[in-house]
This record gives structure tokens, C-alpha cells and sequence, in this order.
């Protein structure tokens, strides 16, 4: 039997109710937001704006007690070992405003590339890597003023951020029949049962962007 206490953060730094209720709480947050704002339709934009200022208010309130949760772990665990390859996408090293944050993640997760790869490209005059900008540009402009849900990512986001963790924190590599048991677990994408060898690919194409990124940046 998988014991998964000691492979996965997530069992390690939250309790079992507490992770589920924050993967729970984030699936909920975006599935209402888009149920209501597909039912308010693009004639009612100041009902678009509620809704997504309610949106963010929410996200706003799980943020906070995610800081609160992160408090305690550090407290408890420190030093948690981690494999620092699972965000490098993002700009941890400085200090970066939400906004910029923000597109950093959503431009990863919408092109399975680093947005200052993207950039560096772009310098040198790369045309696919301007329309990689200027659609993650686009996502950002619907967010910021209402205008209805982006479209999905071709994967599973919520799929990806459990994931994620796992690259991360998991002290040894899970087999592709544990990823499943650890899905089937603590992943609130609804599935009941997970496919292993799906999972599989999915690490592997998500690896793959991560290493992709880190040895573009060890160029640089």
C-alpha cells in the first residue's frame, strides 16, 4: 500500500480535510463564476463586472487563508525539501506585483512556455512568439474587464496544479499507479477514477515543459 504521507507535501502539509477544502473551494470559485457569467451574457457588462469583482473577492479571501496555511507549514516542516523545477516558471527570486504574477502563470499554463522565453524570442523577432504575447494578452484584457470566461487550457488546470505539487514536493517518484491512487485522493477535478497511463503523459508533457524552460533560462 502507497503511503502517500511521506511522498506527497500534500498529505505532509495540510490535513486531509484542509487540502481537499482548498482545491475544493478554487474548483467551485471558477465554476460559478462561469456559470454566472455565461448566464448574464455580453449585453449586461456591469452584471459582468459584479460578478468578477465577486470572483476575485472570493479568490482574494482563499488567497488569504492559503498564506495563513503556508504560515503554519513553514512553522511545522521547515525545511521542506522541494524540486524547485515545478514553478520555475515564475518569477520567485525578486520581488513581482500580482498582475505580473499572474500573467506569468496564466501564459505557462496557455502555451507550456516560460512568458520570459516568450519575451526573449519575441526580441529577436520571432512572429510566433508575438502572437503567443498577444493572445495571453488578450486572456488578461477579458479578465480584467469582465467580458466573460477565457478559453480552457488543453489540459485539465486543476489536474495540473495537484500535479504540480507532486513535482515538487514528492520525496520519491510516484509510479504511474500511485499518481492515480494520489488523484483519486485529493484531486477535486471530479473524477472519481483516474487513468494512470493518462496520467503518465500528462507528467511527461508537463516535465517537458518545465526542463524546456529551465534550460532556456540556464542560457541566459
Amino acid at each position: 500500500m502507497v503511503v502517500f504521507s511521506v511522498k506527497v507535501m500534500a498529505r505532509r502539509a495540510f490535513s486531509q480535510s484542509g487540502f481537499l477544502a482548498f482545491e475544493k473551494r478554487w474548483a467551485e470559485l471558477q465554476k460559478e463564476a462561469k456559470r454566472e457569467l455565461e448566464a448574464a451574457g455580453p449585453k449586461r457588462p456591469e452584471l459582468q463586472k459584479e460578478i468578477s469583482a465577486r470572483f476575485f473577492a472570493e479568490v482574494a479571501r482563499l488567497d488569504l487563508w492559503f498564506e495563513e496555511q503556508l504560515v503554519d507549514i513553514n512553522k511545522r516542516y521547515t525545511p521542506v525539501r522541494y524540486n524547485p523545477i515545478a514553478y520555475n516558471y515564475l518569477t520567485l527570486d525578486s520581488p513581482t506585483s500580482d498582475s505580473e504574477g499572474i500573467k506569468e502563470y496564466l501564459h505557462f499554463h496557455r502555451h507550456g512556455e516560460a512568458l520570459r522565453v516568450t519575451q526573449t524570442k519575441d526580441a529577436q523577432g520571432d512572429l510566433d512568439a508575438w502572437d503567443k504575447i498577444s493572445r495571453k494578452e488578450r486572456d488578461i484584457r477579458i479578465l480584467a474587464f469582465g467580458k466573460g470566461p477565457i478559453v480552457p487550457f488543453q489540459e485539465d488546470l486543476v489536474q495540473r496544479q495537484l500535479l504540480q505539487i507532486v513535482i515538487c514536493y514528492e520525496s520519491e517518484r510516484l509510479t504511474s499507479e500511485e499518481l492515480a491512487q494520489c488523484f483519486d485522493k485529493y484531486c477535486a477535478c471530479g473524477k472519481q477514477n483516474h487513468d494512470a497511463d493518462s496520467l503518465r503523459k500528462m507528467r511527461d508533457r508537463f516535465e517537458a515543459e518545465l526542463q524546456a524552460g529551465q534550460a532556456d533560462q540556464s542560457k541566459g
